[in-house]
């Protein structure tokens, strides 16, 4: 069964604990979020 958890629960510390997210450095991670982007505009 799955468990729900409310946004306002969840801090950085949980997903570090639970998830095991991790920093990266590295310039070309997620590359597709840097490339072929629009121009900003007001």
């Amino acid at each position: 069964m799955t468990q729900t958890i409310l946004a306002k629960d969840i801090d950085l510390r949980f997903l570090i604990d639970n998830f095991g997210i991790q920093l990266v450095l590295d310039g070309s991670f997620f590359h597709e979020w840097q490339e072929d982007l629009p121009e900003i505009n007001d």
